[in-house]
Formats: C-alpha cells, sequence, structure tokens
C-alpha cells in the first residue's frame, strides 16, 4: 500500500506539469526557430522589428498577389485586418492581423481557416517577411 501511495505522489506531479507544459512547448519550440514566431490555437503570432506601415504594407502586397483573393480589408489606428480567400485551397480563407507596439515593433498574427493551418500560416508568414527584409532573402 506504501508503494501505491508513493507513486501517486510522483506521478500526479509530474501528469500535471505535462499538462501545464504542453501548449508552452509549442510556442517556445516556435521561438526558438529562427522565425521567433509561436503558433497557438490555430494562431501564429510573431514580432516583426518594422513599422506598422511598413509589415502593413508588406502584408497587403502579399495579399493582392496571384494566390490570394481579398475579402475584407480594415485599417486603423495602430491596428489592420485583412481578410483573403487562398485561391490555391478550395474554401480556405487567410485572417492577417497587423498591431501597433513600438516605433519598430509590430505584432502580426496569422489564421488561415477556422481551425487554422500551421503550415499555410508559415507559408504566408515566410512570404510577408521576404517582403520586410529582402536582404536576408538573398545569398551572396
Amino acid at each position: 500500500m506504501g508503494i501505491c501511495r508513493n507513486r501517486r505522489r510522483f506521478l500526479l506531479p509530474l501528469f500535471a506539469l505535462l499538462l501545464l507544459s504542453s501548449g508552452c512547448a509549442v510556442v517556445v519550440g516556435g521561438m526558438i526557430g529562427g522565425a521567433a514566431a509561436g503558433y497557438f490555437k490555430g494562431v501564429l503570432r510573431t514580432e516583426e522589428n518594422a513599422t506598422f506601415d511598413n509589415v502593413w504594407l508588406a502584408v497587403v502586397e502579399i495579399m493582392e498577389g496571384e494566390e490570394f483573393e481579398i475579402t475584407r480589408k480594415e485599417s486603423g489606428i495602430g491596428k489592420a485586418l485583412i481578410e483573403a480567400r487562398i485561391l490555391k485551397k478550395e474554401d480556405a480563407v487567410a485572417y492577417v492581423t497587423v498591431a501597433y507596439k513600438e516605433p519598430e515593433v509590430t505584432k502580426l498574427s496569422i489564421r488561415v481557416g477556422v481551425f487554422g493551418d500551421e503550415g499555410e500560416s508559415r507559408r504566408i508568414l515566410g512570404m510577408i517577411q521576404e517582403k520586410l527584409y529582402p536582404s536576408s532573402s538573398e545569398s551572396p
């Protein structure tokens, strides 16, 4: 009986720790990568070292390209949203939100579809970052 009690004392905190840290592991894992982006609950979030205006212009330029069809575009002071159909994926919609944080830091969040699509969200983020930082994508 004492062995069973000791197991519970060990396993219960271990289980609680795993349960509580599982969501954070996804975010931390994404931040460890080069993009410094975290994917959680269907939304890819990152902070870009660029002005709000530059990030917004990059997002609009990407969404006005051949792969997307803009269905909604809203821009206000410090926050903007663009919604666009992804033409190569039937019934998929991308939601990109840009929000001011500091003069040279802008929050960016991307959701694809209702439940999220991490691969497609990261692909869109890559396209936006190529527009924002063109010299970093060129190889010598």
